[in-house]
């Protein structure tokens, strides 16, 4: 468990840093010991309202506050982050344990940019770690130190699940697959709602009919040791209404439109790592 007396800090306020922050704080972490830096003052103002946390628009103020700092910038942004920590760092500021959750880049490159740091570990959380259901991808070298691996597990399991990859190559993979797919998720689950509409249900049963069953059949899938093929075919009989409507889906080709669009978030990915 994260003792509520470890000190965070982030550099960055977009959607990954707000998210964690969020699920941190649900999960019981003290808000003083939560520092978010970022150069606009109004994301500033608004972590401090929202969540109550510390704010700085200095980066290099996270070395000296922190005992882990979570670096959630744009891929971009990356150097001049990592530069403005460096300075801190080699002067004997703080040794915290570093979290890059920057998509596509590599724990090499930070290292690096870090003048050869290596209590850093990269991670990659989904939204949903705002509420603690998060499915985070996690990557360090075989020889990190066992303190650092600890740590990092902590601090990601209070907004979620871990799951260590053997080789950065893997995070593409969950790229594709866990941080990608809350919005695979929500675009069927729209398509549903829409058409059930369409089919008479009013806009509040629609939504609510496609919920609840979308709850159900993740409880079914939970407490089940039975492949999806299998629970979806317990499901559908083999002549009855919900095997005809799983025979349209498949004569639209599903597995291969979710293909398509699993294969287009790993490449993305793939090609960051080839930029950064």
């Amino acid at each position: 468990m994260l003792n509520p007396e470890c000190k965070i800090a982030f550099i960055g306020g977009g959607n990954i840093a707000d998210a964690m922050v969020s699920g941190l704080i649900n999960s019981g972490h003290r808000c003083t010991n939560l520092l978010v830096c970022a150069p606009s003052a109004t994301t500033r103002e608004q972590f401090a309202e929202r969540y109550k946390v510390k704010t700085s628009s200095i980066n290099s103020d996270a070395i000296s506050f922190a005992d882990v700092v979570i670096v959630a910038v744009k891929p971009h942004h990356v150097i001049e982050a990592c530069l403005d920590l460096s300075g801190s760092i080699q002067s004997g500021s703080g040794q915290p344990l570093i979290v890059s959750v920057c998509t596509g880049v590599s724990w090499q490159l930070i290292s690096e940019l870090l003048g050869g740091y290596r209590s850093l570990v990269c991670a990659m959380p989904n939204i949903p770690s705002s509420l603690g259901k998060g499915l985070i991808g996690m990557y360090m070298p075989k020889d990190a130190k066992e303190d650092d691996v600890a740590l990092a597990n902590r601090v990601m399991r209070a907004i979620g699940k871990t799951v260590w990859v053997e080789n950065e190559e893997m995070m593409s993979a969950l790229v594709a697959s866990a941080v990608s797919a809350p919005a695979y998720l929500f675009m069927f689950m729209e398509a549903m709602e829409k058409e059930a509409m369409k089919l008479g249900l009013p806009k509040k049963m629609a939504k609510d009919s496609v919920l609840q069953s979308a709850l159900g059949a993740i409880s079914m899938a939970e407490q089940s040791d039975k492949s999806f093929s299998e629970l979806r075919g317990d499901v559908a009989s083999s002549r009855g209404t919900i095997a005809d409507a799983v025979k349209a889906l498949q004569n639209q080709e599903l597995e291969a439109v979710v293909a398509s669009a699993m294969r287009s978030a790993a490449s993305k990915t793939d090609e960051q790592y080839l930029n950064y």
